[in-house]
């Protein structure tokens, strides 16, 4: 049995399990792929610029150093997830069960996808979903960003305050009443499409033009990369019957890290607290693996096992 399981291969879920193994614990990381955000920032960096990624290569160096230590990373998918006498069980498509005192979920959210001719082949090249990860890659060039939540809209300022010229479609006017749109109107190197909807994107090998239109009349923008914003859903689909979530799917956690079911803690963009940046997904990570940490050294089971040594 492992003192802690962690659920998710990406920026959060390696950070808590770098931080648990400088605790000498033991610790499992159990995810279908390593590297989360990390590897499609990389991949759209090939195609738009050549400035160091800092979060990509944080994840990389965190990913070395977790799967250095031998059976510490399970590639396989979970199936079920469950409680029994303390114990935490989770079932594996090709592993079996593994079990711990203490589960980590860092499984993160995947966007809703942007369902247009185009927009599935040019995925990672030129077309993403997350402003805020790859915004320091387009200084001097030119973007369109779709969608008017919150986050879409600090992507577009994110992006003109580093000297891109940005294009902010938005397929109706939810989100444009909000004092964060106000000020954006008045953002050098902005262009707001109100009300357009997205028809297609064009490009060979990467993104070069997005056609939208507004009552039946098309216009092409000449852009370098495509980011929609249309929503995320928390991939908590294994443990949802066992935690409270919101009403979108997303766990719920206390200033902690703790869910509402003792012993079970979430990092990153799968819980309540949205960590969006890599960065940020690596402390709520690391913040998630020191309160799980400090509930192994209180739990029962665990002080009653080191003391019988």
């Amino acid at each position: 049995m492992y003192d802690m399981i962690i659920l998710g291969g990406g920026a959060a879920g390696l950070a808590a399990a770098a931080y648990a193994q400088s605790k000498q614990r033991s610790v499992l990381v159990i995810a279908e792929e390593i590297g989360g955000k990390a590897g499609t920032q990389q991949q759209l960096h090939d195609q738009v610029g050549e400035e160091e990624l800092l979060g990509a290569e944080s994840v990389q160096l965190l990913a070395r150093r977790v799967s250095a230590r031998a059976g510490a990373v399970l590639r396989d998918r979970v199936t079920n997830v469950a409680k029994a006498h303390g114990i935490f069980q989770v079932d594996t498509q090709h592993h079996g069960r593994q079990e711990s005192q203490v589960l980590l979920v860092a499984t993160g959210a995947s966007p809703l996808p942007l369902d247009v001719p185009g927009a599935r082949q040019l995925v990672n090249h030129g077309v993403g979903y997350s402003v805020t990860t790859h915004a320091q890659l387009l200084a001097g060039k030119t973007a369109a960003v779709i969608g008017s939540s919150d986050r879409a809209l600090r992507g577009v300022i994110e992006l003109a305050n580093i000297g891109a010229q940005v294009y902010l479609i938005t397929p109706d006017a939810t989100g444009m009443s909000t004092p964060l749109a106000h000020a954006l109107r008045h953002v050098p190197g902005v262009t707001i499409f109100e009300r357009y909807q997205v028809k297609q994107i064009d490009g060979t090998s990467s993104v070069e033009q997005i056609v939208i239109a507004q009552d039946g009349e098309e216009s092409v923008l000449q852009v370098d990369a495509v980011f929609a914003d249309l929503g995320l859903l928390p991939n908590s689909g294994v443990v949802r019957r066992i935690v409270q979530v919101d009403p979108d799917g997303f766990i719920w956690i206390d200033d902690q890290h703790m869910t509402s079911l003792p012993g079970l803690f979430a990092a990153g963009d799968v819980s309540t607290a949205l960590a969006e940046h890599i960065l940020i997904a690596i402390g709520d990570g690391t913040r998630a693996a020191v309160s799980a940490y400090g509930y192994l050294l209180t739990h029962p089971a665990l002080v009653e096992a080191e003391a019988a040594d």
